[in-house]
């Protein structure tokens, strides 16, 4: 799963803030191999966040975390509207639900929804 994230004027600390505590959180879920978050050098208010799971159904327990409800609620409140992109190991592909999901998790809908 990868986000290209741009912060709002004045919000580029904050974020990485918010970012940096959620890494934490993440790297000890379950089925997490990797999270990572990088800001751009030539445009500071550039974030990219980018994590691997193990499999398909660890990366829908992550969607239904706490942690993933606040990535999704800073990403609405501290950054320009954005997408987030799945892609699984063999070939480009999007989750089921996809956009809609992500939409749905942001109105409080629970994944057993879908």
């Amino acid at each position: 799963m990868s986000a290209l994230l741009t912060a709002q004027p004045g919000k580029q600390g904050e974020f990485l803030q918010t970012l940096q505590s959620l890494r934490e959180e993440i790297l000890l879920q379950a089925g997490c191999q990797e999270c990572t978050i990088g800001q751009d050098i030539g445009e500071d208010s550039r974030f990219l966040i980018f994590m691997v799971w193990k499999d398909l159904a660890h990366l829908e327990a992550h969607m239904d975390s706490e942690a993933f409800r606040i990535l999704l609620g800073a990403t609405s409140v501290l950054t320009s509207p954005s997408g987030f992109r799945f892609i699984a190991a063999d070939s480009a592909a999007t989750l089921p639900g996809g956009l809609d999901r992500l939409h749905s998790l942001r109105l409080g809908r629970r994944a057993s929804q879908f």
